[in-house]
This record gives C-alpha cells, structure tokens and sequence, in this order.
C-alpha cells in the first residue's frame, strides 16, 4: 500500500486570502489510482518551515505531493526549500530555460531575468512539463520515496497531475488499485439521527466504509471502497447502499451528487410539472436555487418575494382578513400565498415561505425561528409548521432547503398520482395543518 501526504504552500492560505482547491483535487485524484493521503498541510512562503515540513512528510509517506511556490518572484521558494530538505544543490537546467524562452518569444513577450530562477531544479529531479503556464514541475526521487512539485495555479496544478503526475505515480508504485467513493446526500434529517440509524453499519463496514458529513442545510453519507478496478469497488458499495436506504428511508434524495434543486428540476421536468414561489423571511432565496440550475426556465416559472402585507394582498391575494385575524407569520397566510401564486402563474405547484427569521421580531407565539412552509397544487394544500435553530442566515437558507424539500417529496409521491398540470387553474382546497 503506497501512502501519500499533501502539502500546499503559500501565505495568502494561512491568511485566508484564497481558497485552497488544490488539496481536493490532488487527493481526488490519488483515490482513484488507490493511493492513500493520510494527511494533508499547508505551510507559508518560507524556506525553512517549507523544508521542515518535506522532511517530516517524507518520515510518514511514499510520497510527498506538493503544489504552490514555483513561480519566478523572490517569495516562491519551494525550490529552494525542497533542495534543502534532501541535502541537494539547485542547478539551472539549460534545457527547461531554452523552453522558457521559446514560451516568453512565443506570445511576444520579453523574459525578465527573474524567470530564469523557474529553470532552477534540485539535482537529479525530473523535469515535468507544465503546457499551462511557465513553471515546470519536478520529480526527484529520496531514499525510495517520491517527492512531486507542481505549481500552484490550479489550471496549471490540475493538467499536470492528471496528464502527467498521476500516470508516474501509478507506475512508480505498481499501483493497480483503485478507490471509488458514493455520496448519499439527505434531507429533513438531523446529524445526529442519521448517525444514530446507522451506527452499527458505521462500526462493522471497513471496505466500504462509511463516512457523516453534516452542512448547514442537509447531511451526506459517503460510501468509499477500495478494490482492484472501478467496476469491482462499485459493485462493494452496491451492495451496501441498500442498507443505508433501509435505515434512512425516504430521506435521501440524491446517490449522484446531485443537490436538491437539481434533483427537483429532474423530476418536475420529466413530468412536465412547473412551481412558483411566494418567498417573505426567505426573501428569494427558493428562486435563487431553483434558478442556478441551467436550463430551470422548463419547470421554475418564477417567484414573488411578498415582504410586505401589501404585497401580499394585492400582488397575491391574501386577503386581508387572513392577515389582520393570523398575522404574516401563520398557516393561514402560508396557505393563501401558496394557493395565490399558483393560480397568477398557472403553475401546477405554488411554495410558500413566511417566518421569523430574527434576530429580533419574535414573540411568546411566534418566536425567532417558527417559520410555515405550504405547497399548492390543483386540488389541495399542505402546510408545515418549522422551528429552525441557528441566526438570520441559518433560518433563511434551512426554510428554502424545507421548501424545496416538500417539492421534492411531493414529485415523489404523486408518482403513482399522475397530476394533471393543465388542471392548475382550478381552485386548490386546504387540507388539516401538518407540524413537524
């Protein structure tokens, strides 16, 4: 079994000033050739921690996988430092600055001395070529371990680890192996249910093994397994992902990686449904995931964000009895938003979403986080009453996420109901309130 660590270098990581892609994307790629990472690092712009972390890398690992700090200015030292981490001196190599030249020539630009420093490798390395930019990767072997440098810019980084650095590593350690990996992406259940419904599949599955990853508005089950082909580690999870299904029911809606609103448009285009929105705490938020969804104007008509009463009477209809009686925030008033803009747009759905999304605004009645979600369709109403934890942000994001997630139930269920969309002008009735 050959072992990997990852180290990527820069200050503007330690700082927060971007965004490290490049640690996903080199470890994606070594579990598809069955290498495993057992730990990843990031370590600033100096020589000597640089150095400190290659040699204690090379302690634990195989391979030492390295990406950033191979640019031309005087902060790109991972050169440098990697020559000093193995006791080597650096050399210019007259064939990678002929290249170098004939790059800067080639888009008419002129070479400031400074690139010559990208020339520059440890001696007895590898050159690998970099068709993305100026910087040349390299490869130098230590004591029957590898170490790999690749350039930082994720463009660059990315064509050389799949076009050259992964193909090396699989020959260099007979890799023959591979890990495959399923995402079971969940809705309207809580990290610590789903944890609990599967524990004992989470202490007895080692190959596949099973992995919780909780988000803000949903919790994913991954499923990874290590075989000798694809198709062999595929066939490890089939077996598996049953049994995940029967502990968690109807609470998974996606084995692709597909989000919500993705899997919501899939099932409203194949019937030829549409939805539209009547939003208030959530203020768009429902029409702004429906819409990230290329080619969402088939099925997503559009939304009305009803902040104000007056919108909601007079753009929605709510009449204002309902308002006056129950307030904004009520099944009431969930239900005529979603019953108005269902008939305005001649959708066969209408969601609604009004709530208290805080900080300030509740009450003893209706308290920061009660939020109603109800669904429209021709011939009834379905309303859900929420109390959702966490600050403004939170509340908003889950209530869409509620949102969506009624939809996509309801898509699901109406299977065996086929419902006829040109029927969505007729009037819906409302049916009992549903709290949850």
């Amino acid at each position: 079994m050959a072992t990997a660590e990852i180290l990527t270098i820069g200050t503007e990581l330690l700082l927060g000033q971007l965004v490290d892609t490049n640690t996903a994307a080199i470890a994606e790629a070594l579990a598809g050739i069955g290498m495993d990472v057992f730990r990843e690092t990031s370590v600033g712009d100096n020589e000597g921690r640089i150095a400190g972390a290659v040699r204690e890398a090379l302690e634990r690992a195989d391979a030492v996988i390295c990406a950033g700090g191979l640019g031309p200015t005087v902060d790109d030292l991972t050169r440098e430092a990697v020559a000093a981490a193995t006791g080597r001196t650096l050399t210019m190599d007259e064939g990678a600055l002929a290249d170098l030249s004939a790059w800067f020539a080639s888009v008419g630009r002129r070479m400031s001395p400074n690139n010559a420093r990208q020339a520059m490798f440890p001696a007895g390395a590898s050159i690998i070529e970099n068709p993305k930019g100026t910087a040349p990767g390299f490869w130098l072997d230590v004591d029957n371990k590898v170490i790999v440098v690749m350039p930082g810019p994720p463009r660059e980084m990315r064509t050389m680890l799949h076009e050259h650095v992964v193909p090396l590593l699989r020959q260099r350690f007979d890799l023959h192996s591979v890990i495959a990996t399923r995402v079971l992406r969940t809705v309207g259940i809580s990290e610590s249910e789903l944890d609990s419904r599967i524990a004992d599949l989470f202490r007895t599955s080692v190959n596949p093994s099973i992995a919780v990853l909780a988000h803000i508005n949903s919790v994913d089950v991954k499923l990874t397994a290590k075989a000798t082909t694809r198709e062999a580690a595929h066939a490890m999870i089939d077996q598996l992902e049953p049994e995940i299904r029967r502990h968690l029911g109807d609470h998974i809606f996606s084995s692709d990686g597909a989000s919500l609103e993705e899997v919501v448009g899939r099932q409203l285009r194949a019937r030829g449904w549409t939805l539209a929105a009547a939003e208030s705490c959530t203020g768009g938020l429902v029409s702004e995931l429906m819409t990230s969804i290329p080619g969402s104007s088939d099925y997503y008509l559009g939304g009305v964000v009803s902040y104000a009463d007056a919108v909601k009477m007079e753009v929605l209809g709510v009449p204002a009895q309902v308002l006056s009686e129950h307030g904004a925030v009520s099944e009431q008033t969930a239900r005529s938003m979603a019953t108005g803009v269902r008939s305005r747009m001649r959708a066969t759905f209408g969601i609604s979403v009004t709530g208290v999304a805080g900080p300030s605004g509740g009450s003893q009645d209706k308290p920061v986080g009660l939020v109603y979600v109800a669904l429209a369709n021709h011939n009834d109403v379905e309303v859900k009453r929420l109390r959702i934890p966490g600050d403004r942000e939170a509340v908003r994001q889950r209530a869409a996420i509620a949102a969506l997630a009624m939809v996509w139930r309801a898509t699901m269920e109406r299977d065996a109901r086929p419902l006829d969309p040109a029927s969505s002008q007729t009037s819906p009735q409302p049916v009992a309130q549903k709290d949850t």
